[in-house]
């Protein structure tokens, strides 16, 4: 029986769920650049980030600022990696 170490099982499931240093990146900034705490990142995958917020306002209020908050994220990151954000209410 061979053995894999947990640090490489960590890693396998972190990239599945998009948890890497980009998301580390953009959890840091978020509330900075969303400027609210009624959006809360929900997870990044594939160039998207996923959030909630409580109510169609704060979505609506996101989606009108989208563009502005991208162009700011990806500044942080260095790289033009995210493409979109979407918003759901919980």
């Amino acid at each position: 029986m061979e053995f894999t170490e947990v640090s490489s099982i960590i890693k396998q499931i972190s990239d599945k769920l998009g948890l890497n240093d980009d998301y580390f990146i953009i959890m840091s900034k978020w509330q900075q650049e969303v400027g609210n705490n009624k959006i809360e990142l929900s997870g990044f995958k594939d160039g998207v980030i996923f959030a909630s917020a409580k109510s169609a306002v704060y979505v609506n209020d996101l989606n009108l600022r989208k563009r502005k908050i991208i162009n700011k994220l990806n500044q942080y990151l260095g790289k033009k990696l995210i493409k979109n954000i979407k918003c759901e209410i919980k």
